[in-house]
């Protein structure tokens, strides 16, 4: 287990704690839960402790794999921590928050972070790794932006629009209209799940569903793009392109 995400998946699963079991007790939405164990996020140093509390680890080894690493609980000893730490159910806060979920300051002078991503699959779907590759300029508009970031464009299914190799700056701030090119992030269907990300343009969102359309889809892909609203995590509008 390399990651911090690696260990708090594994010590989540060894006493049986679901993620939103997790995100309840430690206060936190599970949003926050899987974006740790994706590595896409890390805790806060000053929560690691409240975590190794709930995850009975040493803070530790939950940190960086050193220290001394956890026992298996017995089973029944487990399920009865679980049922104490664990409050009731409660309602599921409504989804999109910024991403990345921590806020950074940046100097005046001005440059944004350009967020690393591994090209994942069809319609142009990727993964925000939560790593920062490199700093790019600021462009007018997003200066003194909190959660401003950038990204790299690949692939083709955003052609002529974007071409791979351009950079798209995001605003997570400012209000999505019809025709505004975004970046929208998607929940997968189980814990595991990482959290796919979308470049493309937005339609629609109702209660039940949200539209985008995509430029140019690939053989056997579609221009519409559907995905159902309590699965929605975020939805960025992108404010400027440019090839650097």
């Amino acid at each position: 287990m390399d990651t911090i995400g690696e260990r708090i998946r594994a010590r989540r699963k060894a006493l049986s704690i679901t993620q939103q079991g997790l995100a309840e007790a430690f206060g936190i939405s599970r949003v926050s839960v899987t974006l740790w164990e994706n590595n896409s996020t890390s805790p806060e140093r000053d929560k690691i402790s409240r975590l190794a509390e709930i995850l009975e680890a040493d803070p530790e080894w939950l940190l960086t794999g050193q220290g001394t690493p956890p026992e298996e609980p017995p089973q029944a000893y487990r399920m009865r921590m679980v049922r104490e730490r664990v409050r009731p159910s409660t309602p599921k806060p409504k989804p999109n928050a910024s991403f990345p979920p921590r806020w950074q300051a940046f100097p005046a002078d001005v440059r944004i972070p350009l967020r690393g991503h591994i090209a994942a699959g069809a319609n142009g779907r990727f993964i925000l790794n939560g790593q920062d590759i490199a700093h790019v300029f600021c462009p007018p508009g997003l200066e003194g932006v909190e959660g401003a970031y950038a990204v790299q464009i690949e692939g083709t299914s955003g052609e002529p629009r974007f071409y791979q190799g351009e950079t798209a700056w995001v605003n997570p701030h400012t209000k999505v209209r019809q025709g505004d090119d975004v970046i929208v992030q998607i929940l997968g269907d189980d814990d595991d799940d990482e959290v796919s990300s979308y470049l493309k343009r937005f339609v629609s969102r109702s209660g039940d569903v949200l539209r985008l359309y995509q430029y140019n889809p690939g053989k056997g892909e579609s221009h519409e793009l559907e995905f159902p609203a309590d699965k929605v995590f975020s939805v960025h509008k992108v404010v400027f392109h440019a090839m650097l």
